[in-house]
């Protein structure tokens, strides 16, 4: 069947079922991956080394403002679209999205585990459950796979393999926490893989290995400034030069909107032209935003700064998505949103950031 894309949003997530991982993980760190867990007041997800969602907020969007809770009961407030394409499909068509780049949502909180191989294996068990699930969807929902910057042999690995089980890209955290800055050339072997497999590498927003920085940091101001994070990331990885050893690797900025890199652009190509021979760290061969235009896509939800300065960040680089079914999401009301952000822009422009750049991107 041949699908006629319209609207994909490029950034969109699963709800992992309760069980994934007991059904999933390799049998000797069952007892302690992620399980449910009923008490008085609510259900809730538990995991050694890790906090996970409440459950009141997987599939938030399905609730009024003032409906919105962080307690609730699995059975009655988990939205089972989260998991079962079948019943997503509704809500796809109601938000007039045509297909889904899917990203984890309890899964994304594994990060932090300190125990790498636990890690590893809880990972690798979303990976594989992921693949068996959009397997149900073909040419609707394409997934992420996810990785950890610890064990880059495994890393490597998996990138193979998530290639080979049909997943479109590979995701690490945003926060790389204590261990070696993604800058550095022993990241080289992952970003080699990336690019001999064709699978961009994702940096979703909220995901950490420090613990300290957690996704549950009850601060409104925090929150508003979490991009700081992603730009310090792709700032460096331009200004290491790993853009020139691998110009075929791109980086995707998941739901860290991107109307901060008009402004990151212009400040980082002056520092280039007028700081290179002063600062040692400036070893990229030509300016950041050269580099950003060819290298870096970046996913947005509701961003009209970001539309409206489109010709200094690049048209080619900007990736709507609905973050359905997170709180947050744009669903069901995406088309009024984007009716709204590309009211005086040409149609092409809109064309091109709500599909056509996706489907470059990965290929579809």
């Amino acid at each position: 069947m041949t699908i006629e894309y319209r609207v994909i949003s490029s950034d969109s997530h699963v709800v992992e079922p309760h069980d994934l991982w007991q059904e999933y993980t390799v049998e000797r760190f069952r007892d302690r991956a992620p399980r449910l867990v009923h008490e008085e007041t609510t259900d809730r997800l538990v995991c050694d080394g890790a906090r996970l969602p409440p459950v009141g907020l997987l599939a938030g969007c399905m609730r009024a403002d003032d409906e919105v809770r962080a307690k609730g009961r699995w059975d009655t407030d988990v939205y089972p679209g989260g998991w079962d394409p079948a019943v997503r499909m509704d809500a796809l068509a109601r938000d007039g999205v045509d297909a889904e780049v899917l990203y984890p949502t309890i899964a994304m909180q594994l990060y932090p585990i300190a125990d790498v191989e636990f890690q590893w294996a809880l990972l690798e068990a979303y990976n594989t459950w992921l693949a068996d699930m959009i397997g149900d969807a073909p040419g609707v929902l394409f997934g992420i796979a996810m990785l950890s910057p610890d064990d880059l042999d495994r890393a490597v690995n998996e990138v193979a393999r998530a290639k080979a089980s049909g997943l479109s890209g590979v995701m690490i955290p945003v926060v790389r926490g204590e261990g070696t800055p993604y800058w550095n050339d022993e990241f080289d072997p992952l970003w080699a893989a990336a690019v001999d497999h064709g699978l961009p590498v994702s940096l979703h927003a909220a995901t950490s290995k420090d613990p300290e920085k957690r996704w549950d940091v009850k601060s409104a101001a925090l929150s508003v400034l979490q991009t700081v994070e992603i730009e310090h990331v792709i700032l460096e990885l331009i200004y290491a030069g790993v853009f020139d050893r691998f110009p075929g690797l791109k980086i995707v900025s998941a739901e860290n909107d991107v109307g901060w890199a008009g402004h990151l652009l212009e400040r980082a190509d002056y520092w280039f032209h007028r700081n290179r021979k002063l600062l040692p760290d400036i070893r990229c061969e030509r300016p950041p935003s050269e580099y950003f235009h060819h290298n870096v896509r970046a996913t947005f939800m509701r961003d009209r700064t970001g539309v409206l300065a489109r010709e200094v960040i690049g048209t080619e680089t900007m990736l709507w998505g609905n973050d359905f079914p997170h709180h947050v999401s744009t669903w069901p009301n995406s088309q009024a949103l984007l009716d709204e952000h590309f009211a005086d822009q040409p149609d092409d422009v809109r064309q091109a950031i709500v599909c056509d750049n996706v489907r470059a991107l990965y290929g579809f």
